[in-house]
C-alpha cells in the first residue's frame, strides 16, 4: 500500500482532486471559491490506479492565519495528527501538495512547515498547481521559475484544472487532468526505493548515538516558526498550543516517517528543484 498525504490551503481543490484520482466521489467538496471546511477531519480512501493500491488521506485545508488564527492553527495541528497516525502505520509514501495557480508565491512557510518541521525532509513532496473551474497556465516553464526562486522542491508537479465532485449535474472531469495526477501517482510509487541504503541506515544509528534525534522540545519550536517558517510570534505559539505540547520538555517527534525508505530522492521529471541546504543547527 503506498500512502498519499493530500494538503494545501482551503478552496484549492484537494477534495475534488481525490474524487478526480478515484474516479468517483469519495471525499466532500464545496462549491466554487466556498472557503468552509468541506473536510472537518483528516479522512482516508483506498483507491487503486492502474493495478496500484493507494490509500489517500485528505486533510483539513488551513486558511491564512490572517483570516481566522484558530481555525489555522486547529487545521494545521489537525494535519500533523495525521502525519502522527500514519507514523505509527507504514509512514507517508508521497505528500502531494495543492495549492491554486495565484497562491503559489504564498506557500512557502506551510511547504516548509510540513515538509521540514513535520516530517523532517524525509517524504518526497510533490506539487499539483490548481485551477478550479478555470483553464490553468500551460506555462510549466513558469512555475519552475516560481519554485526555484522559493527554494520549494519537489520530485515532480503537474498542473490540473479541478473541477467540482463528478456526477450529472456538475461539470466533467477533466480527462486530461486526471490522467496526468494519475500518472503522477504511478511514477512516484513506482520509484520509491524498497529500503534504505546501508549508508543511510548508519547515518540514522549515528544520529541516534550522539543524541540528535528528530525531535524539538516546546520551546524550541516557536523559534523555528517564526525564523524558518517566517511566522509571526503570535502565530507560532497559536500553534504550538493546538499542538498539545503541554510543557516546555514536551516534543514534537517528526521522524521518521518515510517508511524505513532512503531520505535521498532521485528526481522524476525535468521539473524538480533542489532544496536550499539548511544545517541542522537552525531546526534543533
Amino acid at each position: 500500500m503506498f500512502n498519499v498525504l493530500v494538503v494545501g490551503q482551503t478552496g484549492c481543490g484537494k477534495s475534488s482532486l481525490v474524487n478526480m484520482i478515484a474516479g468517483q466521489s469519495l471525499a466532500p467538496t464545496s462549491p466554487g471559491d466556498d472557503l468552509q471546511h468541506c473536510t472537518k477531519h483528516w479522512a482516508e480512501y483506498p483507491i487503486s490506479v492502474d493495478g496500484h493500491p493507494f490509500q489517500v488521506f485528505d486533510t483539513i485545508g488551513f486558511l491564512e492565519p490572517e483570516l481566522d488564527l484558530g481555525v489555522y492553527a486547529e487545521a494545521i495541528a489537525d494535519t500533523y495528527g495525521a502525519i502522527h497516525a500514519l507514523s505509527t502505520r507504514g509512514g507517508i509514501d508521497l505528500v502531494l501538495y495543492c495549492v491554486r495557480d495565484d497562491e503559489i508565491q504564498k506557500m512557502k512557510g506551510n511547504y516548509r512547515l510540513l515538509h521540514e518541521v513535520f516530517c523532517d525532509e524525509e517524504v518526497p513532496v510533490a506539487l499539483v498547481v490548481t485551477n478550479r473551474g478555470g483553464q490553468i497556465s500551460n506555462n510549466t516553464e513558469g512555475y519552475k521559475s516560481i519554485f526555484d526562486t522559493h527554494k520549494i522542491a519537489c520530485v515532480d508537479y503537474i498542473c490540473a484544472n479541478i473541477a467540482i465532485t463528478p456526477g450529472p449535474d456538475s461539470p466533467a472531469v477533466d480527462a486530461k487532468s486526471q490522467e496526468a495526477i494519475r500518472k503522477l501517482l504511478v511514477k512516484c510509487c513506482d520509484a520509491a526505493p524498497n529500503s534504505r541504503s546501508t549508508v543511510q541506515q548508519l547515518w540514522r544509528r549515528a544520529k541516534k548515538i550522539v543524541g540528535t534525534n528528530q525531535s524539538l522540545k516546546r520551546n524550541q519550536l516557536p523559534t523555528v516558526l517564526t525564523r524558518r517558517c517566517k511566522m509571526k510570534q503570535e502565530v507560532a505559539e497559536q500553534l504550538v498550543a493546538a499542538l498539545n505540547l503541554e510543557s516546555p520538555s514536551s516534543r514534537l517527534y517528526r521522524a521518521p516517517y518515510a517508511r524505513g525508505k532512503s531520505v535521498t530522492r532521485l528526481p522524476l521529471s525535468k521539473h524538480s528543484t533542489r532544496e536550499e541546504q539548511v544545517p541542522d543547527a537552525r531546526l534543533r
